[in-house]
């Protein structure tokens, strides 16, 4: 039986059984009407060893509060521990979002008029912010490995960076509950004109730092570290609400094709997912 194990819940229940890999991120992990792990978990090429996965997701997480003094560091290091860890073949890291709008994308205040997405982008600024996520992603995957020396095997650390997202205002809504919007309060703060062709390329921009200084050279150079490329999958057209159920989260459509593009061939290389017979 899939199942997302959240921190609180017990692995003794006998029709589910133990999870085999350990899920640290943000709501793309948590999101509730879905997420990447709920698609995951339940898409028919992924192998029956690997449908139990342990969370720990919060929605408004920062890749900070997973290591060191952060909030949930200590559930972090809970779950690396003897008598948890070994259980775990694959880890999955999801963050950087919510960072980046702590910090209003890293962009200058108000800018002249005509000044294009480059223009915008404090390059000081994207540096430190990148740095203190690289500080703090380092950190993580170093517990993790330290945490699974005695493996016989280098088990995989699969970290991702989103697609681009649509800064168009929309948030999230489920009844009672409302949440957002992150980045169009953002980009106004900072005077950006509501062109959504301008604002959406800002955000390209800051994917692209993300994805190309961050993630790409760090999955390069650490030995089992696997980088998913999410970029450029998702429609930008006048269709992209079929995909995107707001500024930060895709639809259940947008969430299973950007696993089945992206998330599926690396998963293959593991042996996490099975490729069809011919």
């Amino acid at each position: 039986m899939p199942h997302i194990y959240k921190p609180e819940e017990r692995w003794d229940n006998a029709d589910i059984g133990y999870p085999s890999a350990l899920a640290i991120g943000d709501s793309w992990f948590w999101y509730v009407n879905n997420n990447i792990l709920g698609t995951m978990i339940n898409h028919p090429a992924l192998s029956d060893d690997h449908r139990n996965i342990q969370l720990v997701g919060y929605n408004g997480a920062r890749l900070k509060d997973y290591v060191g003094d952060g909030k949930y560091a200590d559930t972090v290091e809970h779950f690396l521990r003897p008598g948890f860890v070994e259980g775990f073949a694959e880890f999955y890291i999801s963050g950087a979002g919510n960072d980046a709008v702590d910090v209003d994308l890293a962009l200058f205040d108000h800018r002249p008029p005509g000044t294009d997405a480059h223009g915008w982008i404090d390059g000081r600024g994207m540096d430190d912010m990148l740095f203190r996520l690289r500080q703090a992603l380092t950190r993580l995957i170093a517990s993790i490995r330290v945490a699974k020396h005695a493996s016989a095997t280098l088990a995989p650390i699969f970290v991702h960076g989103y697609d681009y997202p649509v800064p168009d205002g929309r948030g999230f809504e489920f009844g009672l509950i409302h949440a957002g919007p992150w980045l169009a309060p953002a980009l106004d703060r900072r005077g950006v004109p509501p062109d959504l062709a301008l604002r959406s390329a800002i955000a390209r921009l800051m994917i692209d730092r993300l994805n190309d200084d961050l993630l790409a050279p760090l999955a390069a150079v650490t030995p089992g570290v696997v980088h998913i490329d999410s970029r450029g999958i998702l429609p930008r057209d006048h269709t992209y609400r079929d995909y995107w159920s707001n500024e930060m989260h895709p639809t259940n459509l947008g969430f299973r094709r950007i696993f089945e593009r992206a998330w599926l061939p690396r998963l293959y290389e593991h042996g996490i997912a099975l490729r069809p017979f011919p």
